[in-house]
């Protein structure tokens, strides 16, 4: 068992660990130096009681109890560093393997689970495992060891004995076996609960105000406690459970002793075993008792870090998107054509047979009612998503962006979307997300760029401030700068927008497009459109309805053309004098089903 253990934990790793076996080794030449007294305790009462004893044999008996308490010492500290060491260092490096493993993905990955469920694979399952490792691993080596060598060294003294003492144990056995699964099963149910638990936590907190605006007695608390109170009983029926096998496995464990008792008190009284040699086998017999009881535990933990281990390599399973196995550069070329391609989600039909291309050096614009498609195919042209061999290609310099090495893709694409991810750490250190070696002096430029560098400044420490969890000290408008200035940092040759300015007031959108300007300037531009006064002077305009282009041209043309995108700029143009009480009648906007929930 232990060797399929730690052959998953590195594997889960991605390299071998020699700490770890050489610690198992260590504790388990602990454990005989642990036995040895035994040995020699055992000399010294029958040599005692058969009036043999002598000063020179008094002197060695201690000398070799020294000695093997030395060594005891020595390899304890040996195998425990290793030990912890080896643990910490694979489950650290499975950490970073399966968050790197999470990066390369596809979107749906994650549209499916829920980002609490996997911080909980990664933390909480791989710290049961350390855990676990760290301070079972030993045990179980000690544990096994020990009453093995204990027992075998009492039936060369006498058989009989001997084998009174193991005389149990399989029976013993067949009860651990039985509790394992039982165990098992429960534990798995505790980690599920946890996993639970973590993703009803973010949801909570992430929506604390809108529950302090509408009161604790939401569906989003009500799921919280709920997922709350199965975690609490998850975990009570871990505990109690596998409690009563655990009781008859310790009882029959104990039972061995008293075996012993009965058996060598019979042979005692009639005259075939000497007092002293019962009393020893007495004395020893606790000692191995309570070791195999400890066994038995250890090896339920063991048991539970496999699973452990199972739901992170399950994880690992997970296909990630492909790398070509003929890799190709898009050379010096960033235009990007989309072609023929249809894209569906869990079976529903998002794209069909789209076809349009973004020519370098231009600025095109996406538009088109909410759910007709538009972030769909701007996360297919970043590869977030992998389009089916057969369902069309997307080409960036004429090369099939599946034929681009991952790394090197998203080294000519910056992304920025209204949703702006900033993480825990110095303004600094966001900024240099996209070049990690940026000189602080281009960090500062590309902040000034972004009109982002005078509101930096006046922060606690400047660049230096720490910012709390996705930036919440900041407004809207100025994270969405710093998301700005860390896409002019990169200087990527293919900006991704969501436009930026549709969720700021009136003075932060003009700061946020000056901004736009000089990142989308010389590049090959593609805008998410929401606004459509925004993007009058796109080179041209992609008009999305139900996941088919059903419009592209210039946005007079469009006007002319007085099909959807007019009926969109018509009904947005009405809306910019909407005012409470006022009732202004206009020409409906026509297909995509009334422009439902017109997301511009």
């Amino acid at each position: 068992m232990m060797g399929e253990l730690f052959s998953l934990g590195e594997r889960l790793a991605g390299r071998k660990e020699a700490r770890l076996r050489r610690g198992f080794v260590f504790a388990f030449i602990e454990a005989i130096a642990t036995a040895i007294p035994y040995a020699l305790v055992l000399t010294f009462v029958r040599a005692a009681l058969e009036r043999g004893l002598t000063l020179t044999m008094t002197a060695w008996v201690t000398v070799g109890i020294l000695l093997s308490v030395v060594l005891r010492l020595v390899c304890s500290r040996v195998a425990m560093s290793d030990i912890f060491i080896a643990a910490h260092a694979l489950m650290g490096q499975a950490r970073i393997r399966a968050a790197d493993h999470l990066r390369r993905l596809p979107m749906g990955f994650f549209t499916q689970r829920r980002g609490g469920e996997l911080a909980g694979i990664i933390t909480t399952d791989l710290a049961l495992v350390e855990d676990i490792w760290s301070h079972i691993t030993g045990v179980f080596a000690a544990t096994f060891a020990l009453p093995m060598l204990v027992g075998v060294g009492l039936c060369f003294l006498d058989i009989r004995l001997g084998l009174a003492i193991f005389a149990v144990l399989p029976l013993a056995l067949a009860v651990l076996v039985a509790t394992t699964p039982i165990f098992v099963r429960e534990i798995t149910a505790v980690l599920e609960a946890t996993a639970d638990v973590n993703a009803r936590i973010v949801e909570y907190v992430q929506g604390i105000a809108v529950l302090r605006a509408f009161g604790r007695h939401g569906e989003v608390y009500q799921r919280f406690v709920k997922s709350m109170e199965k975690l609490r009983d998850a975990l009570i029926r871990a505990e109690v459970t596998p409690s009563p096998l655990l009781s008859v496995f310790g009882f029959l464990v104990e039972a061995g002793f008293v075996v012993v008792a009965f058996v060598g008190s019979t042979l005692a009284f009639e005259g075939t075993l000497a007092p002293g040699t019962l009393l020893v086998f007495l004395v020893v017999s606790v000692g191995v008792t309570r070791q195999v009881a400890e066994l038995g535990v250890a090896l339920l933990m063991l048991r539970g870090s496999q699973r452990a281990l199972e739901r992170v390599d399950r994880l690992m399973a997970e296909p990630p998107l492909s790398e070509p196995s003929t890799p190709a550069s898009p050379g010096s070329r960033f235009d990007v054509a989309v072609e023929d391609i249809s894209f569906a989600y869990e079976g529903e039909r998002v794209l069909k047979n789209v076809s349009v291309d973004f020519p370098e050096r231009s600025l095109s614009a996406i538009v088109g009612a909410s759910g007709s498609g538009k972030s769909t195919l701007v996360h297919l042209v970043a590869r977030l998503w992998d389009i089916p061999r057969g369902q069309g290609a997307i080409r960036v310099g004429g090369v099939d962006i599946r034929d681009i090495p991952f790394e090197e893709l998203h080294r000519h694409i910056s992304m920025v979307f209204q949703d702006v991810v900033l993480f825990s750490g110095t303004v600094l250190d966001n900024l240099r997300v996209g070049r990690p070696d940026a000189p602080r002096e281009e960090v500062e430029r590309a902040a000034r760029a972004a009109r982002a560098h005078d509101f930096i400044q006046k922060l606690p420490q400047g660049y230096d401030t720490v910012l709390s969890e996705d930036g919440g000290s900041l407004s809207g408008g100025e994270r969405q700068r710093l998301s700005i200035a860390r896409a002019i940092l990169k200087d990527a040759p293919i900006i991704l927008l969501d436009e930026a300015t549709s969720s700021v007031d009136a003075s932060a959108e003009a700061e946020i497009q000056r901004a736009i300007d000089e990142l989308v300037r010389h590049k090959t531009v593609v805008v998410i459109a929401h606004r459509l006064r925004t993007v009058r002077r796109a080179h041209q305009i992609v008009v999305l309805d139900q996941g088919q282009v059903t419009e592209r041209g210039t946005h007079d043309a469009l006007l002319k053309r007085d099909g959807l995108y007019a009926s969109l700029w018509r009904e947005q143009e009405r809306a910019k004098g909407w005012h409470l009480g006022a009732r202004e009648r206009g020409p409906a906007p026509r297909s995509s089903k009334e422009i439902r929930g017109l997301d511009l």
